[in-house]
Protein backbone atom coordinates (compact mmCIF):
# COMPACT_ATOMS: atom_id res chain seq x y z
CA UNK A 1 0.00 0.00 0.00
CA UNK A 2 2.89 2.15 -0.02
CA UNK A 3 2.59 5.71 -2.01
CA UNK A 4 -1.00 5.00 -2.88
CA UNK A 5 -3.42 7.61 -1.35
CA UNK A 6 -7.23 6.62 -0.17
CA UNK A 7 -10.09 8.55 -0.34
CA UNK A 8 -11.43 10.19 2.57
CA UNK A 9 -14.98 8.62 3.38
CA UNK A 10 -16.84 11.71 4.54
CA UNK A 11 -19.51 11.01 7.25
CA UNK A 12 -22.78 10.84 5.76
CA UNK A 13 -24.94 14.06 6.73
CA UNK A 14 -28.53 13.72 7.65
CA UNK A 15 -30.94 15.70 5.78
CA UNK A 16 -34.24 16.60 7.07
CA UNK A 17 -37.04 17.57 3.94
CA UNK A 18 -38.94 20.96 4.48
CA UNK A 19 -42.54 20.46 3.77
CA UNK A 20 -44.38 23.66 2.69
CA UNK A 21 -48.37 23.18 3.23
CA UNK A 22 -50.47 25.80 1.36
CA UNK A 23 -53.13 26.77 -0.16
CA UNK A 24 -56.66 28.74 -0.02
CA UNK A 25 -58.26 30.47 3.06
CA UNK A 26 -60.78 27.54 4.23
CA UNK A 27 -59.56 24.66 2.59
CA UNK A 28 -58.94 23.19 6.06
CA UNK A 29 -54.54 23.29 6.39
CA UNK A 30 -54.61 23.86 10.17
CA UNK A 31 -57.09 20.91 10.75
CA UNK A 32 -55.03 18.57 7.98
CA UNK A 33 -51.54 19.82 9.74
CA UNK A 34 -52.97 19.08 13.12
CA UNK A 35 -54.77 15.58 12.83
CA UNK A 36 -50.87 14.48 11.17
CA UNK A 37 -49.06 15.89 14.25
CA UNK A 38 -51.23 13.93 16.48
CA UNK A 39 -51.06 10.87 13.91
CA UNK A 40 -47.50 10.90 13.81
CA UNK A 41 -46.80 12.31 17.94
CA UNK A 42 -44.64 8.53 18.55
CA UNK A 43 -42.42 9.33 15.25
CA UNK A 44 -39.42 11.04 15.84
CA UNK A 45 -38.67 11.28 12.44
CA UNK A 46 -41.71 14.33 11.80
CA UNK A 47 -41.67 17.97 14.10
CA UNK A 48 -44.40 20.34 13.40
CA UNK A 49 -43.21 23.96 14.78
CA UNK A 50 -46.16 26.08 15.66
CA UNK A 51 -46.11 29.78 13.85
CA UNK A 52 -45.83 33.06 15.37
CA UNK A 53 -48.21 35.33 14.26
CA UNK A 54 -49.33 38.59 15.46
CA UNK A 55 -52.87 38.08 16.34
CA UNK A 56 -53.96 37.25 19.62
CA UNK A 57 -54.69 33.72 21.00
CA UNK A 58 -58.22 31.98 20.56
CA UNK A 59 -59.00 33.68 17.91
CA UNK A 60 -59.72 31.21 16.07
CA UNK A 61 -58.41 29.19 14.07
CA UNK A 62 -54.37 27.04 14.61
CA UNK A 63 -52.97 27.32 18.13
CA UNK A 64 -49.87 29.58 17.65
CA UNK A 65 -47.46 31.61 19.68
CA UNK A 66 -48.91 34.91 19.89
CA UNK A 67 -46.82 38.29 19.65
CA UNK A 68 -47.34 42.19 19.50
CA UNK A 69 -45.85 43.59 16.05
CA UNK A 70 -43.32 45.31 18.52
CA UNK A 71 -42.21 41.50 19.77
CA UNK A 72 -42.49 40.29 16.66
CA UNK A 73 -39.87 42.93 14.99
CA UNK A 74 -37.81 42.59 17.74
CA UNK A 75 -37.52 38.70 17.54
CA UNK A 76 -36.61 38.74 13.53
CA UNK A 77 -33.98 41.08 14.19
CA UNK A 78 -32.34 38.32 16.93
CA UNK A 79 -32.81 35.79 14.07
CA UNK A 80 -35.45 33.81 15.80
CA UNK A 81 -36.91 33.39 12.79
CA UNK A 82 -36.12 31.06 9.36
CA UNK A 83 -38.91 32.25 7.54
CA UNK A 84 -41.01 35.51 7.78
CA UNK A 85 -44.04 36.98 5.98
CA UNK A 86 -46.57 39.60 5.94
CA UNK A 87 -50.93 38.30 5.02
CA UNK A 88 -53.66 41.07 5.38
CA UNK A 89 -52.01 43.44 8.19
CA UNK A 90 -50.62 40.10 10.50
CA UNK A 91 -47.03 38.68 10.36
CA UNK A 92 -46.14 35.81 10.38
CA UNK A 93 -43.31 33.52 11.15
CA UNK A 94 -41.62 30.15 11.07
CA UNK A 95 -39.28 29.87 14.35
CA UNK A 96 -34.82 29.23 13.40
CA UNK A 97 -35.45 26.00 15.72
CA UNK A 98 -36.34 24.56 12.39
CA UNK A 99 -32.37 24.56 10.92
CA UNK A 100 -31.79 22.44 14.17
CA UNK A 101 -34.28 19.40 13.19
CA UNK A 102 -33.75 20.02 9.49
CA UNK A 103 -29.69 19.21 10.10
CA UNK A 104 -30.15 16.40 12.63
CA UNK A 105 -32.66 14.82 9.72
CA UNK A 106 -35.72 15.47 10.66
CA UNK A 107 -38.82 16.03 8.57
CA UNK A 108 -40.19 19.70 9.69
CA UNK A 109 -43.85 20.21 8.37
CA UNK A 110 -45.04 24.00 8.33
CA UNK A 111 -48.23 25.96 6.61
CA UNK A 112 -46.98 29.01 4.88
CA UNK A 113 -48.09 31.23 2.38
CA UNK A 114 -46.98 31.02 -1.31
CA UNK A 115 -44.96 33.97 -0.56
CA UNK A 116 -42.51 31.99 1.59
CA UNK A 117 -41.88 29.55 -1.54
CA UNK A 118 -39.20 31.30 -2.93
CA UNK A 119 -37.03 31.88 0.17
CA UNK A 120 -37.09 28.55 1.23
CA UNK A 121 -36.25 27.04 -1.91
CA UNK A 122 -33.68 28.95 -1.56
CA UNK A 123 -32.58 28.22 1.79
CA UNK A 124 -33.14 24.77 2.23
CA UNK A 125 -32.08 21.56 0.16
CA UNK A 126 -34.79 19.41 0.72
CA UNK A 127 -38.24 21.47 -0.16
CA UNK A 128 -41.65 19.16 -0.90
CA UNK A 129 -44.09 22.15 -1.76
CA UNK A 130 -48.03 20.95 -0.65
CA UNK A 131 -50.95 22.54 -1.96
CA UNK A 132 -54.38 21.64 0.06
CA UNK A 133 -57.50 23.03 -2.07
CA UNK A 134 -61.07 22.18 -1.99
CA UNK A 135 -64.64 23.20 -2.88
CA UNK A 136 -65.27 27.03 -2.60
CA UNK A 137 -68.54 26.20 -0.77
CA UNK A 138 -66.83 23.97 1.26
CA UNK A 139 -64.35 26.33 2.27
CA UNK A 140 -67.16 29.18 2.76
CA UNK A 141 -68.95 27.06 4.96
CA UNK A 142 -65.44 26.63 7.25
CA UNK A 143 -64.86 30.41 7.24
CA UNK A 144 -68.15 31.00 8.58
CA UNK A 145 -67.93 28.35 10.84
CA UNK A 146 -64.34 29.91 12.60
CA UNK A 147 -66.14 33.02 13.24
CA UNK A 148 -62.65 35.37 12.37
CA UNK A 149 -63.95 37.26 9.41
CA UNK A 150 -67.48 39.34 8.06
CA UNK A 151 -68.85 37.87 5.00
CA UNK A 152 -67.22 40.53 3.04
CA UNK A 153 -63.92 39.46 4.30
CA UNK A 154 -64.99 36.02 3.42
CA UNK A 155 -65.58 36.71 -0.06
CA UNK A 156 -62.93 38.43 -0.33
CA UNK A 157 -60.49 35.17 0.57
CA UNK A 158 -62.39 33.06 -1.08
CA UNK A 159 -60.53 34.52 -4.46
CA UNK A 160 -57.20 34.32 -2.49
CA UNK A 161 -54.37 31.60 -3.75
CA UNK A 162 -57.68 29.73 -5.74
CA UNK A 163 -54.71 28.13 -7.78
CA UNK A 164 -51.08 27.10 -7.06
CA UNK A 165 -48.50 29.17 -8.19
CA UNK A 166 -47.94 28.04 -11.82
CA UNK A 167 -43.97 28.51 -11.80
CA UNK A 168 -43.43 25.73 -8.50
CA UNK A 169 -42.97 22.07 -8.56
CA UNK A 170 -46.26 21.63 -6.22
CA UNK A 171 -48.08 18.28 -4.59
CA UNK A 172 -51.64 19.02 -5.33
CA UNK A 173 -54.40 17.73 -2.67
CA UNK A 174 -58.00 18.42 -3.71
CA UNK A 175 -60.14 18.19 -0.39
CA UNK A 176 -63.21 16.81 0.02
CA UNK A 177 -64.60 14.20 1.98
CA UNK A 178 -63.78 13.44 5.70
CA UNK A 179 -61.56 14.50 8.00
CA UNK A 180 -60.50 11.79 8.90
CA UNK A 181 -59.69 10.56 5.07
CA UNK A 182 -57.75 13.80 4.39
CA UNK A 183 -55.09 13.12 7.20
CA UNK A 184 -55.00 9.65 6.49
CA UNK A 185 -54.27 10.87 2.50
CA UNK A 186 -51.70 14.41 4.02
CA UNK A 187 -49.69 11.70 6.26
CA UNK A 188 -49.12 8.76 3.42
CA UNK A 189 -47.62 11.85 1.35
CA UNK A 190 -45.72 13.03 3.89
CA UNK A 191 -44.37 9.28 4.02
CA UNK A 192 -43.99 8.56 0.83
CA UNK A 193 -41.95 11.84 0.49
CA UNK A 194 -39.52 10.59 2.47
CA UNK A 195 -39.14 6.90 2.05
CA UNK A 196 -38.79 8.39 -1.86
CA UNK A 197 -36.70 10.79 -1.64
CA UNK A 198 -35.57 13.19 -4.69
CA UNK A 199 -35.32 10.37 -6.73
CA UNK A 200 -39.24 10.45 -7.14
CA UNK A 201 -40.33 13.79 -8.84
CA UNK A 202 -42.77 16.11 -7.59
CA UNK A 203 -46.16 15.20 -9.04
CA UNK A 204 -49.17 17.67 -9.46
CA UNK A 205 -53.07 16.97 -9.47
CA UNK A 206 -52.72 14.14 -7.07
CA UNK A 207 -56.78 13.98 -5.58
CA UNK A 208 -57.31 13.56 -1.88
CA UNK A 209 -61.42 13.28 -0.87
CA UNK A 210 -61.59 15.18 2.39
CA UNK A 211 -62.46 18.76 3.52
CA UNK A 212 -59.86 19.14 5.95
CA UNK A 213 -61.77 21.19 8.82
CA UNK A 214 -64.61 20.25 8.03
Amino acid sequence: MEGVTLPIMEASTPKGVLFLVSGPNGAGKDAVIDGARRRLAGDGRFVFPLRTITRPEGFGGEIHVAVTPAQFDRLRRRGAFALCWGRRGLNYAIPATIDGELAAGRHVVVNVAPAAFPEARARYAEVVAVWLSAAVEKRRQWLEARGRESLAEIEERLVDWDEPPGDEEIEVLTNGGTLDEAVNGFVALLEDRVGGGKSRPLTAGRALEAPGSL
